[in-house]
């Protein structure tokens, strides 16, 4: 792939839609190309986020501890990029089920592209918060749910 069409790979996802081009272009051109075999762990959940992972090619098969399998994801998927960006532990795992071809976008060089460019950094957080915002919505709409029902004593 070159760095155009990764360009315009990242554009479509969320937290990097209002990015412009430029600082996009900063994050292809130095991510690291990195592949996976069938079987490898793309993320493992739990592991410290040091990067997020663009698939550039190949499916991976998403899975929870607590919950098992979620799915999966393909080309055009941006994996790990909130445990990457707030260095947290990854909150799930993707595991190839086929060859799998990445960009990896590590830590410091996102840290550093949002540093260097305040304008990169203040879109990415400003839908990361609007994200968090739209979380926090929905569990005072269950929260508010849960005042409202029976006590399970009742029953």
């Amino acid at each position: 792939m070159s760095v155009r069409a990764d360009v315009e790979t990242l554009r479509n996802i969320p937290i990097f839609s209002e990015c412009e081009a430029v600082h996009l272009q900063l994050l292809a051109f130095s991510a690291v190309r990195q592949n996976f075999a069938a079987g490898d762990f793309v993320i493992r959940q739990g592991n410290t986020g040091m990067a997020a992972f663009l698939v550039l090619s190949g499916e991976t098969r998403l899975s929870s501890i607590e919950t098992g399998p979620l799915g999966s994801a393909g080309p055009g998927a941006l994996l790990g990029e909130v445990a990457m960006i707030g260095d947290r532990p990854y909150s799930v795992t993707a595991t190839a089920v086929e060859p799998v071809s990445t960009a990896r976008i590590d830590r410091d060089l996102f840290m550093r592209v949002a540093r260097e460019f305040p304008e990169f950094g203040t879109a990415v957080f400003g839908i990361l918060a609007s994200r968090l915002d739209g979380v926090m919505g929905e569990l005072d709409v269950a929260r508010q749910k849960f005042e409202k029902a029976r006590s399970f004593k009742s029953i």
